[in-house]
């Protein structure tokens, strides 16, 4: 991936060539120590001497070694930071000591924090969205209902992505945060529903009436979001998993509510509309 590098061996092997009459012979680091002072000499008597210190400290005492590298992926990046490291470890004298910084790094890192910190807004989101739902709905047991299409999504989502081999970097990670934000409505719409129909429509039925009020439009509302879709051909390919992941979530967090929801509620739908004093 490194397409140049320069540092202060580049200059004096240019510095010993120029005095050699340019001879490509001389285009090297000369085993003498005093002929490299030499060279350092004549270099600071013949132009700025700062000019080197974006290569060398003034003492000497540490260099500075810049490379370019051609585009990387963020797989890319993580490996090639890993095997620079691992080279410098198996291969660097104990008393030299060289740390790898610049763009690369700060891109890894950035991704690193980015990860750490959407996976934390995952879990705190959705113990902050249960308990918000049991204070609306004034009963723990809506809480947790109200985040379990959420939760199997969640899963789900990351489940596919480990099966798909895709990547999890800051992009994917940032997307499952979203899922958060268009498939929790779905699950409050039908409880919500359901709240409603439980106090004038026989419990036997009351699943089936809830689903007949709110399947079609959840159902509707995720076929809505689905023009995310169009990212899958884009040539960008986080782009592309983003259009994917979110089709997935749309289908995730319907199913879920439409299935998973209304059949945990059906289970305990004599506890949900007598309350926990009569069941």
């Amino acid at each position: 991936h490194i397409s140049v590098s320069y540092s202060i061996a580049d200059v004096v092997k240019q510095m010993h060539q120029v005095i050699m009459d340019d001879s490509a012979e001389y285009a090297v680091i000369p085993q003498s120590k005093d002929k490299v002072s030499n060279l350092f000499s004549m270099y600071s008597m013949s132009s700025n001497p700062d000019e080197l210190s974006d290569l060398v400290a003034h003492d000497f005492s540490s260099a500075l070694i810049t490379s370019f590298s051609s585009a990387m992926s963020t797989d890319e990046v993580f490996k090639f930071v890993q095997s620079v490291n691992n080279m410098i470890d198996k291969n660097i004298l104990e008393k030299l000591q060289v740390n790898v910084t610049g763009m690369i790094v700060v891109l890894r890192d950035m991704v690193n924090l980015i990860i750490r910190s959407s996976l934390l807004s995952i879990v705190l989101s959705v113990i902050f969205i249960g308990l918000i739902s049991a204070v609306f709905f004034r009963r723990m047991i809506w809480g947790v209902l109200a985040i379990l299409p959420l939760s199997c999504a969640i899963v789900l989502n990351f489940g596919l992505m480990g099966h798909f081999n895709i990547t999890l970097n800051h992009i994917t990670a940032i997307l499952s945060s979203i899922i958060i934000g268009v498939g929790v409505d779905f699950a409050i719409h039908f409880i919500s529903e359901f709240q409603r129909l439980s106090k004038r429509v026989d419990k036997n039925i009351l699943n089936a009436e809830v689903i007949r009020e709110v399947g079609y439009p959840i159902v509707l509302d995720a076929c809505s979001n689905m023009g995310f879709g169009s990212l899958l051909f884009s040539s960008f390919v986080p782009v592309g998993y983003i259009g994917g992941l979110m089709v997935l979530a749309m289908i995730s967090t319907s199913f879920g509510t439409l299935v998973l929801l209304s059949s945990s509620i059906e289970i305990k739908k004599h506890y949900l509309i007598a309350g926990p004093s009569q069941k």
